[in-house]
């Protein structure tokens, strides 16, 4: 939940800053309500706060995967003096040579005796410091995200909105100031003198490097200027206001720069770091000096001869720190010219190895994250598209004056999302559209939120084309694939676990192996009438299928306050990828029950029926898993491993693009133990042994699976596998899933591995943590990719 909290009396007016409560994390709805502060980073800063909410959390691996090496943890980028590069020909021949080695060899350089007076680069700095500084109700007269239409624009992440999975540690205000630069007046008088001056500079640099690039290429001085390389600048000025908790998020995170070429200053405190020979080199502040790097379009247009390196920002305790970025060329002014590889520098030997592709599109795509293709709109379509507003507050658009019905299915098709339907009447059909290359994954999975209507909704409203915020990285769908068509999960009869011991223990070896080897198997004769099986899986569909204004009495993200929950994608606002191919709801069954009354008639007698065999089974499943361990029975019953129940009831309607999407990502549970119920239509596949392999269904058979927190616990003696279902034109599929232990309730318990399984020899793999901590990294973090775990191993 966002929280509101109002502080700063004492300068007699409201400061916002988001919180968290531990389970209910909304990425979308805290970075909305840290941008409707309008303070930026800063405003959390001046509160005083302690911690760094959590939407500034980055993956840690984005923190850790790369370190500098033995063999570059003394590498420096190059430095080149520009005093001599007018002397004479061999002055400039060798700044030439210089240039060309670090273009090709680094992508990064640092410049000294530039041109730029040292005054005129402290103003500029100053100048950044002094808007940032300035009182907020004075910058926020500034304040907007309409990048089209101002020449100035200040606000905190110009992709705030976008499928970055965290926010930076920084504010901005951004100038653009080529070819068309912005009246005086429409610059604040605390920067204004120092960004006209300090643009000059940057101008008359940028002709000279430019100069010097193409005669590193072996071209004449003025060709890259002629390609209109110089044409547009734009100056994004940053501040970075000291961090409480660098160790949890970026300044800027990894990226190369959309631009031909981008002239950095920066302060003393540095901070810069640069991806070279997969490592991370810091650049280090040298008084006086700018930094210069390709972009890549630079990289483009000469065809790999210079690169674009991915760059980055850490977080620092240290700050503000400031940092003027001056990018050539700006993407804002409309430029219909195609760049792709110089045909001087490529050859049959040295074939292009980029597309023709405009400034505009690039950027688009660039800002999105995504990978664009074309795609044809015909004019009539076109005509009744709304093109949904880039300004986050504006939620809905309307498709006018078209009533003509055969166009809705054409124009959802196309990758647009489907908003509302509120009647059967023509023109009180609401939906949100895009343009192909206009993606923001935020707004659209925020638009296909609010229809309440899941992917169901989308199916009735006869799409013939998956929306792209379902479309999964191909990877994702075809790394790894079954080696041994014939594999199968262990199945494990239960009939005899009960007649004397040496049956038993037959059935605990069973359990045992395939606990340890499979971390998954089917169970029969569990002990659940097929009667009970039955009514819960037609009553999982029977809600599914309900009417959808029905169905939308029970529809909610606040899994806090409400046992029963309706929704579709428990992670739509997470980092994860892509939204799943399925609608779910979820009770919290145990240990306390929801009254009848909160559930729906459509399922609510088969809920509680089959919750209580599926509580019993659970009961004799944590006995068999402890006995397998060669632990006493009750062992994991005290270790309240049985305390809670979670059931998530899925419904998978037939998708009419299977090989786009999936309808569960590639995950583990965060449970000790999963119970599944799946119909006969199948889907389910493990990863064992590096293949994907089908669970088929088994009439009457039930799913049981290990958990996270059994792996955590056993020690890696039991294994917690990844899973997934892809998406289906056969359907709707149904499933329930019961997890043990649910989240749900507040449990200040720490879990490590048991004393019981540790050793010397066998020392703790993991680290002590408890279930809300654990739970709270793996929502953020959604589905898709490597398990939770491996973020607490020791």
């Amino acid at each position: 939940m966002v929280k509101i909290q109002q502080n700063r009396a004492h300068l007699k007016r409201k400061t916002t800053m988001v919180t968290k409560t531990s389970i209910e994390f909304d990425p979308y709805t805290e970075r909305k309500a840290f941008d409707e502060t309008k303070e930026g980073v800063k405003g959390l800063v001046d509160a005083k706060i302690a911690e760094v909410p959590r939407i500034f959390h980055v993956p840690q691996a984005s923190l850790t995967e790369k370190k500098p090496s033995v063999s570059v943890s003394d590498l420096e980028i190059p430095i080149i003096d520009f005093a001599s590069v007018h002397v004479d020909t061999a002055s400039r021949e060798a700044v030439v040579e210089k240039v060309k080695y670090a273009a090709e060899k680094w992508g990064f350089f640092q410049v000294i005796n530039h041109g730029a007076p040292l005054n005129v680069l402290e103003e500029i700095q100053d100048g950044v410091r002094r808007f940032h500084e300035e009182d907020p109700e004075v910058k926020k007269q500034y304040f907007t995200r309409d990048n089209a239409n101002k020449k100035f624009v200040y606000n905190s992440n110009f992709d705030l909105y976008s499928s970055s999975p965290s926010v930076n540690w920084r504010d901005t205000f951004t100038c653009y100031l080529a070819p068309d630069p912005p009246s005086p007046e429409e610059l604040p008088v605390t920067c204004r003198d120092a960004v006209f001056e300090y643009s000059k500079h940057v101008m008359s640099l940028g002709g000279l490097l430019c100069e010097l690039f193409s005669e590193a290429l072996g071209l004449e001085s003025e060709i890259l200027k002629s390609k209109g390389c110089l044409k547009g600048l734009s100056m994004l000025c940053h501040y970075y206001p000291p961090c409480p908790q660098p160790d949890l998020t970026l300044g800027v995170s990894k990226h190369s720069d959309n631009s031909f070429l981008t002239v950095l200053l920066q302060d003393n405190i540095g901070g810069l770091q640069i991806l070279h020979q997969d490592s991370w080199v810091d650049v280090a502040p040298l008084p006086g000096a700018l930094v210069i790097n390709i972009g890549d379009f630079l990289q483009l247009i000469t065809n790999d001869k210079f690169v674009s390196l991915e760059h980055r920002v850490l977080a620092n305790r240290q700050g503000p720190r400031i940092s003027v970025a001056s990018f050539f060329s700006s993407s804002k002014h409309a430029n219909s010219t195609v760049y792709g590889p110089m045909k001087e520098l490529v050859s049959e030997e040295n074939p292009p190895k980029y597309r023709d592709i405009t400034i505009k599109e690039y950027t688009e795509g660039y800002f999105k994250k995504v990978l664009v293709e074309s795609e044809c709109v015909s004019e009539k379509e076109r005509d009744n598209i709304v093109i949904y507003s880039q300004n986050p507050r504006k939620r809905t658009k309307l498709v006018p004056h078209t009533e003509d019905q055969t166009l809705l299915p054409s124009i959802l098709s196309r990758s647009f999302i489907y908003l509302h339907i509120a009647t059967s009447s023509p023109k009180q059909k609401t939906m949100v559209t895009k343009k192909s290359v206009e993606f923001d994954p935020y707004i659209e999975r925020k638009a296909f939120d609010e229809t309440k209507e899941g992917v169901k909704g989308l199916v009735d409203a006869k799409i013939t084309e998956v929306p792209r915020i379902f479309h999964v990285p191909q990877g994702s769908l075809t790394d790894k694939k079954p080696s041994v068509s014939d594999l199968e999960i262990p199945i494990i009869d239960f009939a005899s676990v009960h007649v004397d011991t040496a049956s038993r223990e037959a059935v605990v070896e069973k359990v045992k192996h395939a606990a340890e080897k499979w971390g998954f198997f089917q169970v029969i004769n569990h002990g659940i009438p097929l009667n009970v099986l039955k009514e819960i899986e037609d009553g999982v569909r029977r809600f599914h299928e309900e009417d959808p204004e029905v169905k939308k009495r029970y529809f909610s993200r606040d899994f806090n306050k409400k046992k029963f929950v309706y929704n579709s994608n428990f992670d739509l606002y997470s980092a994860s990828p892509s939204v799943n191919w399925r609608d779910a709801f979820s009770c919290y069954m145990a240990p306390d029950p929801p009254p009848p009354e909160d559930l729906p008639v459509a399922c609510r007698d088969a809920m509680m029926e089959y919750t209580k065999h599926v509580m019993s089974l659970g009961d004799l499943l944590f006995e068999l898993l402890s006995e397998a361990l060669g632990l006493k029975s009750e062992t994991m019953k005290n270790m309240d491993c049985l305390k809670s129940l979670l059931m998530i009831c899925n419904y998978y309607p037939p998708c009419p693009q299977p090989d786009l999407t999936m309808g569960i990502s590639q995950h583990s549970d965060n449970s000790f133990l999963t119970i599944l119920l799946q119909d006969n239509i199948g889907g389910l596949q493990i990863l064992h042994q590096d293949s994907w392999v089908d669970v088929s269904p088994i009439p009457g058979a039930l799913v049981i699976n290990m958990g996270d927190f059994l792996q955590l616990i056993t020690n890696d003696k039991f294994v917690s596998a990844n899973h997934r279902v892809p998406a289906n034109r056969e359907g709707p599929r149904v499933s329930i899933a019961s997890f043990f232990s649910s989240s749900a309730l507040p449990s200040s318990t720490v879990y490590g591995p048991m004393k019981e399984l540790v050793s010397e020899e066998n020392p703790p793999k993991y680290r002590d943590i408890t279930i809300k901590e654990y739970t709270e990294g793996y929502f953020v973090k959604g589905l898709g990719g490597t398990s939770y775990l491996s973020n607490i191993r020791i």
